[in-house]
């Protein structure tokens, strides 16, 4: 046999490198094994998925496939044994090379299918070479098969030992890819036809229990869809809503909401912030003032409990009241009268009281800052909002919704985050709530000048700081040289990173962290086990 070309051994590696297809791949092994061994013809039997047969895949016959209907399974075991007698199950058994200098004199194996073969190609196999295909682990994939046939000058396959065992560990290396590959595919079909039906069985509970209207505010997670309840209970009656819940939350726009979907939306919807002005003038703005009632009152004023007449009065940080005007909002409650300053009568007032606030007016009671009566009076019907940290699958749609709009107020071309800062982002427990992060996303927006992405630099200094990313924040994966690691390992490695970050994200929490992931619990339970992740506290 001449000696094999650098060409040659180059155009063989690239050959089994590119194809990813595992029946054209077997079609390419054994034709580039007839070509480097001299050999006649040649097959390749791979392993099924059960381990217990070997399956012809493709046979070669003077450089061209033929069809392989004469050749069937090889089972691994007969009658509860190895079946060491068959010569390709020995060789995937034992994974030694094995060469038969005369087949048709006795060799020491049942070569039934070697017999069938040479009916069907009207020819006599002489020598025959069987190799064993396996991966880095040992593992058994196939075996590869090749013969010269008798023709009074053919030579022993011994004499190519050497090229036929590097080129059969080449094969096994592109087989095990192909394999590896095929198998991702298959699971990335499986997981992504049960990720539909999952998704189809959750959009239809949510149907099942998603409030009869649309408030048109962002969140569809089950803390929001229990608020939705609740206030869905609330629109066709006149009870008094406290809504609680820490600074940020959108108590105002679930306030607002409330008004506009119940009887009195046709009527005015006023706002006060108890906190924001001082003692003297809230009385004034709430119950107004009669011309003449004190220095400066140069008209009579309606107060805001006017202004709200059959429509509803959002009373924010009602925790911060004084107490005086506690005791004639108290009043208003159980009476439905308001009396302006300077006003010797009161009058009926006909309006819906919506208060807020973040305080524990629990513990301001007991501190003798809020009184009692009121706070049974506001609290009829209590309604807490969950902190952004708690609902956490509702920060990506929260995030659209802000880019979109800063990009229309300031003229950006923004379209989304990188998935760096969605991590980032979902990581961050936002003490801050909604209104930090649309703040965030308003001071991202402006900061992209031509940029589409939001990237890591766009975030605020102590976003990065608090999730541990001021020297890592980056878009790219870490890139592995000088085959450091196989592919497979690198994407455990990537899979497992990936899962610490959210599971410390959602406080280790694994069902809300397989909400966020959008996989079964059951999946993430067993990935956890797998990468051996505990919870550093």
């Amino acid at each position: 046999m001449s000696a094999i070309s650098v060409e040659e051994l180059l155009a063989t590696s690239v050959a089994l490198a590119t194809e990813r297809d595992i029946d054209r791949l077997a079609q390419q092994i054994v034709l580039l094994g007839c070509k480097l061994c001299t050999a006649d013809g040649g097959a390749i039997y791979i392993l099924d998925i059960t381990k217990s047969h070997l399956e012809p895949k493709a046979v070669v016959w003077q450089g061209k496939p033929i069809a392989i209907d004469y050749a069937t399974d090889v089972p691994l075991r007969e009658h509860g044994q190895f079946n060491t007698q068959n010569i390709y199950s020995y060789v995937a058994f034992t994974g030694q090379q094995t060469y038969i200098d005369s087949a048709y004199q006795f060799a020491g194996f049942e070569l039934t299918e070697v017999y069938q073969r040479d009916q069907l190609l009207k020819c006599k196999s002489e020598t025959l070479l069987v190799m064993p295909l396996r991966d880095c682990n040992q593992q058994t994939l196939g075996v590869l098969e090749l013969f010269k046939v008798r023709n009074g000058h053919s030579s022993s396959f011994r004499e190519v030992e050497k090229v036929a065992q590097a080129f059969a560990l080449q094969a096994a290396v592109a087989l095990d890819n192909a394999m590896l590959m095929a198998m991702n595919r298959h699971l990335i079909q499986v997981l992504d036809a049960s990720n539909r039906q999952l998704e189809a069985e959750n959009k239809q509970l949510r149907l099942q229990r998603k409030s009869s209207q649309n408030y048109e505010i962002i969140g569809e997670s089950e803390p929001m869809q229990q608020v939705y309840a609740l206030m869905d209970k609330v629109l066709s009656s006149n009870v008094t809503v406290l809504l609680r819940g820490e600074t940020g939350t959108g108590k105002e726009v679930f306030a607002r909401a409330i008004h506009q979907h119940s009887d009195r939306n046709t009527q005015l919807f006023v706002t006060q912030n108890c906190a924001a002005v001082p003692e003297h003038l809230l009385e004034s703005e709430l119950f107004g003032y009669k011309k003449g009632s004190f220095t400066g009152a140069a008209t009579d004023r309606k107060g805001l409990l006017d202004e709200a007449h059959r429509g509803t009065l959002f009373l924010d940080e009602i925790g911060d009241m004084p107490l005086n005007l506690q005791t004639k909002l108290l009043r208003v409650l159980q009476e439905g009268e308001v009396k302006p300053i300077g006003e010797n009568k009161a009058h009926k007032v006909d309006v819906r009281i919506i208060a807020a606030t973040h305080c524990n007016l629990e513990e301001k009671i007991t501190k003798g800052e809020f009184r009692e009566d009121l706070y049974y009076r506001l609290s009829v019907f209590p309604i807490a909002l969950p902190p952004l940290r708690e609902r956490k699958e509702d920060i990506p749609a929260l995030i659209n919704h802000f880019i979109k709009g800063y990009c229309q107020t300031y003229g950006r071309k923004v379209t989304q985050v990188s998935p760096a800062v969605m991590d980032i982002l979902m990581r961050y427990n936002f003490p801050g709530n909604v209104r930090q992060l649309q703040n965030i996303i308003e001071r991202a927006v402006l900061l992209c000048d031509k940029e589409t992405v939001i990237l890591p630099q766009h975030m605020p200094d102590q976003i990065l700081l608090d999730n541990g990313a001021a020297l890592e924040a980056s878009d790219e994966l870490p890139v592995y040289t000088q085959n450091e690691l196989p592919l497979k390992e690198m994407v455990q490695q990537y899979e497992k990173k990936l899962l610490e970050s959210h599971l410390r994200a959602n406080n280790w929490n694994q069902t809300q962290t397989a909400k966020v992931l959008k996989m079964p619990r059951r999946t993430l339970v067993e990935k956890i086990q797998r990468y051996r992740i505990h919870n550093e506290v």
